[in-house]
């Protein structure tokens, strides 16, 4: 069954899911992020049909991010790699991973550890405010139409069912 779209939503985070929402789609990005570049290998690593694979990869580049290169040592190999669009995802993957971690793994037995390199810990994401850097707890945030937003009877309950669980 087609989904239908969500590229007219009024909402940053069905804009999104409309170009990563597919879960192969975070896969090939978790496996772009890990350095895997080659169709052959991000297809072995996940097992996933090449037709999918195909198919991801193709809308990931129309979006804007993956782009691919021939391989500098034999021009009959694609190589796929992050734009800037595509880099600016790993957070998104870093909040996925903290809560599969917390959530759906045995505790001590998660299956990839982040290293900040400027420390040498192993972290995980936590949000944070861009101006006074303190962490983001859902019961400090509240929720208000922005600028780009639409203002429907659909965003006004939302905004009013978000703001009343305090």
């Amino acid at each position: 069954m087609e989904r239908s779209s969500f590229s007219d939503f009024s909402c940053s985070i069905a804009r999104t899911l409309e170009v990563i929402g597919e879960w192969w789609s975070l896969l090939i990005l978790r496996d772009l992020f890990l350095g895997f570049e080659r169709f052959d290998d991000i297809q072995r690593n996940l097992g996933v049909a090449s037709n999918i694979l195909t198919a991801r990869l193709k809308k990931m580049m129309e979006q804007g991010i993956v782009e691919r290169r021939p391989d500098t040592q034999d021009k009959r190999v694609w190589r796929y790699s992050l734009t800037q669009q595509g880099r600016d995802l790993y957070p998104i993957l870093l909040a996925l991973t903290a809560w599969g971690d917390k959530w759906r793994t045995a505790e001590g037995q998660q299956p990839l550890l982040i290293r900040h390199q400027q420390c040498g810990h192993i972290t995980s994401a936590i949000p944070a405010c861009t101006v006074c850097k303190e962490e983001l707890k859902l019961d400090d945030l509240q929720f208000e139409p922005g600028p780009g937003g639409k203002e429907t009877a659909g965003t006004a309950l939302m905004g009013q069912v978000l703001n009343r669980r305090r």
